[in-house]
């Protein structure tokens, strides 16, 4: 059983339907946006096995603010549809992926255990996704170098697995630290990086 298995609670099964529409014709880590959709809420659910329905639908909703159509009020409908806790995470994890490009370590909020989980698990899926296109590259030291601005923010996801640790399940505080240990091997030889950001 996962958070997606059915029978879904209503509020799971209309934000995956919703983000089906607006995640339409919209690519993430080379494959279909709801597909990491999907992955994240895979993900939170593996660590989380009780999350609350509203934080399943936030992370299934987490890219609204980059897919929804432009000539609608986001925070409304998410409000109106969702709950206010809905949009809450939504907008915390809109933030996260702005600051990739705004600042060298991110501002981790702790106070709020569900935004924590929700970015852990949107970091766990790209992190994951990353590695495995490198691994699967024929020249993985040119499959970095083309993506100087991920390598640049691997010491981002770094201070943000050590900040977050102690307020993360076990499980996932395991899972991410793997992944920044495996992203700072793989891209630990690469000399004269250039500062920058970016989504991964």
């Amino acid at each position: 059983m996962s958070v997606l298995s059915r029978p879904r609670h209503p509020m799971v099964a209309e934000a995956l339907d919703l983000a089906r529409d607006w995640c339409a014709g919209h690519i993430i880590d080379s494959a279909p946006a709801l597909g990491h959709a999907v992955k994240v809420a895979l993900t939170l659910g593996r660590h989380v096995p009780d999350a609350a329905p509203e934080l399943v639908a936030a992370v299934l909703l987490h890219d609204a603010p980059e897919y929804a159509p432009k000539d609608i009020n986001l925070d409304a409908v998410l409000t109106a549809r969702f709950g206010a806790p809905v949009t809450r995470i939504v907008r915390a994890l809109e933030r996260a992926h702005l600051a990739l490009d705004q600042r060298p370590v991110p501002e981790v909020t702790t106070t709020d255990r569900w935004i924590l989980w929700a970015s852990a698990a949107d970091k766990i899926v790209s992190l994951r996704s990353i590695l495995r296109r490198a691994a699967r590259s024929p020249d993985p030291a040119a499959f970095w170098r083309a993506r100087r601005a991920f390598v640049a923010r691997v010491p981002y996801f770094a201070v943000f697995h050590a900040t977050a640790m102690p307020y993360l399940p076990p499980g996932m505080a395991g899972e991410l630290a793997s992944l920044v240990v495996c992203a700072e091997h793989a891209t630990g030889r690469l000399d004269g990086v250039e500062r920058g950001g970016g989504r991964v």
